[in-house]
C-alpha cells in the first residue's frame, strides 16, 4: 500500500473515531440536560426534556452512522476496493467544513486518494495492464513469467 494511501487510511480511522466519541459526548450532555430540564415538573419543562432527549439521540445516531461509515471506508481502502476510494473521497469532502481538525483531516484523505500512488493501488493500473495482454493474446501466470 503506498504511504499516502496508509496516510488516508489513518485520517478516515481517526476520524470515525472522533465521530464516535462526539457521538457519546453528544448523547451524554443531552440526556443529562433533558433530565435537569424535566425536574421541574411543568409542562413546559416537560416538553423541553422530550425535545431535549429526542435530539439528543438523533444527533447519536447520526454521529454514530457516519464514524461506522469512516470504518468501513478505511477498511475498503485498505483492501483497495475502488468503492472505498470513492466513498473515503466522499468523506474526505464532507470533513472539509470541519474546522480545524475536520479540514486537516480532509486535506490529508482527499490528498492521499487522488494521488498517483493510489491510481495504483485501486486498481486503474491494473485493468490496464488486462487489457493489453487481452489484446496481444499472450498469457501471463506463473508459467509463463
Amino acid at each position: 500500500m503506498p504511504e499516502n494511501v496508509k496516510t488516508a487510511r489513518t485520517c478516515l480511522i481517526v476520524a470515525g473515531c472522533l465521530k464516535l466519541a462526539t457521538a457519546g459526548v453528544l448523547l451524554f450532555i443531552l440526556i443529562i440536560g433533558s433530565s435537569f430540564v424535566g425536574l421541574s415538573g411543568e409542562r413546559y419543562g416537560l416538553l423541553g426534556s422530550a425535545l431535549l432527549g429526542a435530539l439528543g439521540f438523533v444527533l447519536f445516531g447520526l454521529a454514530a452512522a457516519v464514524g461506522v461509515v469512516e470504518f468501513i471506508a478505511a477498511a475498503a481502502v485498505a483492501k483497495g476496493r475502488p468503492w472505498g476510494r470513492v466513498l473515503g473521497i466522499l468523506l474526505g469532502v464532507l470533513m472539509l467544513p470541519l474546522f480545524p481538525v475536520g479540514t486537516v483531516l480532509g486535506i490529508f484523505i482527499l490528498l492521499g486518494l487522488l494521488g498517483s500512488g493510489a491510481q495504483e493501488w485501486f486498481g486503474a493500473g491494473k485493468s490496464h495492464e488486462r487489457m493489453r495482454l487481452a489484446s496481444s493474446g499472450s498469457p501471463r501466470g506463473p508459467a509463463g513469467v
